[in-house]
């Protein structure tokens, strides 16, 4: 991009096969001075010229025209040393180039420039040498293309990145424009870098445009040093594109990544990607040698609701084989966590609602695969036909009062097919012998009225009614010793109901302060007692046929139910008839404050504060339950704590040596069992009266790259530095029956910090009190540097070591691959290079 030396007309060579072609049209000229050597049919054209001919322009500080040929050669503004001060100009179609030098003909529109400098779209290109072969094509030597925008708006002469090749081809096509290359290599302020293409397909235009995709690259000590996410993007008509990606790594492995995502407007969207992974470790021949593939396969739709709000059609497939995180080779998957996912689901659902009416109907198939055990689970499918609740009884106008004008009416219709399978015997014949299906009706009544106007009272009721088509006999196999289930095909059915009711109110109790200047303006305590009683019959015993026996191995009568292994349940064993109370407290006060307003400002002591048990007035012995404490409280508009604890009324025995106690029915321990503690706090640069900068102490201000700075009397910069520390701390204790309780204290950390308004600093980790360890650490080291981002990644120790350097190009013309940002993509963020 630096300025050439003077260049001789006699150095220009054009081809000039039809030099016995006419002019089209007239060709008009203007300039400060003129010489015209008519014998010679040349003209000479100096200061501010300007030559006009069809839809062509040129503006040169010198031109020459040689009315024989057609060929016209134009300078720029040179000093006095020879180095070009002003370009030339040259303008066709609305189009302008600037060039130190060029000639063309005007009869074969062939030509050739010097140090061309070309504005389009997001981007400009320059090159040394560009020949100029029709309106559409030029061929390039040395060129660079940039999308700095200081160098787009001339506020810099030195961009701070360039794509350059040696050659280079540029197409002005009629809906897409772009550059191919041989060899390119990205240089950063001159400096070139690793990323170097055997060639490149640049777009451009201000269209999607087809373009080579950026790596990333770094190492990991498992698959050694790698490129990852190279490849290709491909847009295909208006509403659906593609990308191929892969990465290739230094001990042998290799990944290809297909994506394709399309979008149909006020129709539907969507996305589809299949990951294909080949992993190699250790050394061939040695025992630590081991080679394995893995796949993954995703697939999402939506339907736009405007296309249809009572008919929506989603589909959200990933199925995965169960090591592709965990022994994957995707270097993305450890830097965003994706290692410790332990499932995956996919689901494919229609749903429609009938309009003026209160049901739907949705038909659902699941999938959920479990990385750990290799389970699967499949509902293929699932039927839901709802009725949102109805009130049959209340009145066409005014308010619902009475127990029978509000009486509310549900329904619901659950049909399911659930097979559970493992991962190797998913979709063979094997896989449908587990399969269990039924069908449920489910039926609930709701009222309510308030009493004296503080004691709202309801009143419910649900019928539940299970079908099935398979049941099971068991018995226990002497012989081969086990216990064995029989399957019995055919109808069968079982029935339950329920019904309670509660009764609430809240208590208000409210000190307020005599004191104008008190700190403390007020409290206000809320207690919401609520009291409620419901009831279940034995479903268990004799009299419903429901369950039955088998004599086991030990020759005792063991109880079970035909309907055990269903897709529901089996019916509800054991008569409820409990007594549920509660008490919710809320404690909050008004307190003195200068940054609001009013003067004053709320404080919550608890948001709430909850004691429930219940007491089973149907049971032979242990009626009363467990003792449940939870809360929540915000201090300081930043720290949560939540807390949440379990006592056992009864009390323990232990045996001698033992160290697990038995509960024997006698009230008066009030045991604690277990408790659980959970708050976090976020520190910034706002937390200890920081934040905002000064703008008194210091009378300068002003801007770099958009940023406000301000200046001392040194004229050094100042600026706020924004950081965040986030702390979270949970710690659990759980007792239960034993002698001794277990602790699991775990304490999470995260932190931002930018030193400079370009510069980004993170990281997160946990660090477990009980193995004395931290969790896999990442920290992420990001650099703004005007067109581009800098991005380096590193997880310094861990099972997973490793680091990741990616540079990705803000404009949007080098960025078609962004939209392709899902958890498993390898094309986050990621640019067309």
């Amino acid at each position: 991009m630096s300025d050439s030396s003077v260049i001789a007309v006699d150095s220009i060579k054009i081809d000039t096969v039809q030099r016995e072609e006419r002019l089209e049209d007239v060709l008009a000229y203007n300039s400060d001075d003129q010489i015209h050597e008519w014998r010679k049919k040349m003209s000479y054209l100096m200061r501010n010229a300007v030559v006009n001919y069809t839809d062509m322009e040129i503006r040169a500080d010198y031109v020459e025209i040689n009315w024989e040929t057609g060929d016209v050669y134009a300078d720029g503004k040179r000093d006095s040393t020879g180095m070009i001060i002003e370009p030339t100009i040259f303008k066709q179609a609305g189009k302008e180039y600037e060039q130190h030098s060029f000639k063309v003909n005007f009869k074969t529109k062939v030509g050739v420039a010097y140090n061309v400098r070309i504005n389009e779209g997001e981007g400009v290109l320059v090159g040394n040498r560009v020949k100029r072969a029709n309106d559409s094509l030029m061929y390039i030597r040395g060129a660079d293309y940039t999308t700095d925008t200081y160098f787009i708006e001339r506020k810099t002469e030195e961009p701070d990145y360039v794509l350059r090749a040696s050659r280079a081809k540029f197409i002005d096509g009629k809906k897409n424009k772009v550059m191919i290359t041989g060899p390119i290599n990205m240089r950063i302020y001159d400096v070139p870098t690793p990323l170097t293409l055997p060639f490149a397909y640049l777009p451009m235009g201000d269209t999607r445009s087809a373009g080579i995709i950026i790596p990333s690259f770094g190492e990991r000590t498992d698959v050694g040093f790698f490129l990852e996410g190279m490849g290709f993007y491909l847009p295909i008509g208006d509403y659906l594109d593609l990308a191929v990606t892969g990465g290739l790594y230094t001990k042998g492995s290799w990944q290809v990544r297909a994506a394709s995502a399309y979008r149909k407007k006020y129709r539907f969207n969507g996305s589809f990607a299949f990951d294909y992974q080949n992993r190699v470790t250790g050394i061939k021949g040695l025992d630590n040698y081991s080679k394995s593939t893995t796949y993954a396969l995703t697939w999402n739709h939506s339907q736009d609701a405007k296309a249809n709000p009572n008919l929506t059609f989603n589909i959200g497939i990933n199925y995965r084989s169960s090591t592709f995180y965990r022994d994957g080779i995707n270097n993305n998957n450890i830097i965003n966590g994706n290692i410790y996912d332990n499932n995956s689901s996919s689901s494919i659902s229609i749903n429609k609602i009938f309009p003026n009416s209160p049901f739907s109907l949705a038909v659902t198939a699941n999938n959920n695969l479990n990385f750990n055990t290799g389970d699967m689970l499949f509902t293929l499918p699932q039927l839901t036909f709802n009725m949102s609740r109805i009130y049959p009884f209340a009145p066409k106008v005014g308010s619902k009062k009475g127990l029978l004008n509000n009486l509310a009416v549900g329904y619901n219709l659950n049909v399911i097919n659930s097979i559970n399978t493992t991962e190797e015997e998913a979709f063979t014949s094997r896989m449908w012998d587990n399969a269990k299906n039924g069908a449920k009706h489910a039926v609930t009544l709701n009222t309510g009225v308030t009493l004296g106007s503080y004691f709202p009272v309801s009143f419910s009721a649900g019928y539940d009614e299970v079908w099935a088509l398979k049941t099971i006999d068991r018995r226990y196999d002497f012989e081969e010793r086990k216990i064995v289930d029989t399957n019995i095909n055919g109808f069968d059915a079982y029935r339950e109901f329920n019904m309670g009711t509660s009764v609430s109110t809240n208590l208000y109790g409210t000190y307020i302060s005599k004191n104008e200047n008190a700190t403390i303006k007020g409290i206000r305590h809320v207690i919401s007692p609520t009291v409620g009683f419901s009831y279940r019959p034995d479903f268990g015993a004799e009299e419903w046929g429901y369950y039955t026996t088998y004599r086991g191995a030990d020759g005792k009568r063991v109880i079970y139910s035909r309907f055990d292994n269903g897709a529901f349940a089996p019916p509800s064993r054991g008569q409820n008839a409990g007594l549920n109370f509660s008490l919710r407290n809320n404690l909050e006060m008004k307190v003195r404050s200068k940054s609001d307003s009013t003067g004053f400002k709320k404080i919550k002591i608890f948001e709430y504060l909850d004691i429930s048990s219940s007491y089973n007035l149907a049971a032979e012995s242990f009626k009363m339950g467990d003792i449940s404490v939870s809360g929540m409280t915000r201090l300081f508009d930043q720290f949560n704590l939540q807390f949440r604890a379990s006592f056992s009324p009864y009390k323990i025995v232990f045996e001698d040596g033992s160290t697990r106690g038995t509960e024997i029915d006698k009230i008066g321990a009030f045991r604690l069992t277990g408790y659980n503690v959970n708050f976090g706090y976020n520190f910034d640069n706002k937390t200890f009266g920081g934040g905002e900068m000064d703008s008194k102490k210091y009378k300068k201000r002003g801007s770099v790259r958009n940023e406000n700075f301000y200046f001392d009397d040194y004229d050094y910069a100042h600026f706020t530095i924004p950081w965040k520390l986030g702390l979270s701390l949970n710690h659990s204790y759980i007792k239960d029956n034993t002698l001794v309780g277990t602790n699991n204290t775990v304490l999470g950390i995260n932190a931002a910090i930018s030193p400079s308004p370009y510069w980004s600093l993170s990281t997160n980790t946990s660090y477990d009190f009980v193995s004395q360890r931290f969790s896999q650490a990442t920290f992420n080291f990001t650099r703004d540097l005007r067109s581009f981002n800098l991005t380096f990644s590193w997880v310094p120790f861990g099972q997973y070591k490793t680091w990741n350097f990616f540079i990705g190009i803000k404009a949007s013309i080098l960025s078609d691959a962004v939209k392709y940002d899902d958890r498993s993509s390898q094309l986050i963020n990621q640019s067309n290079f």
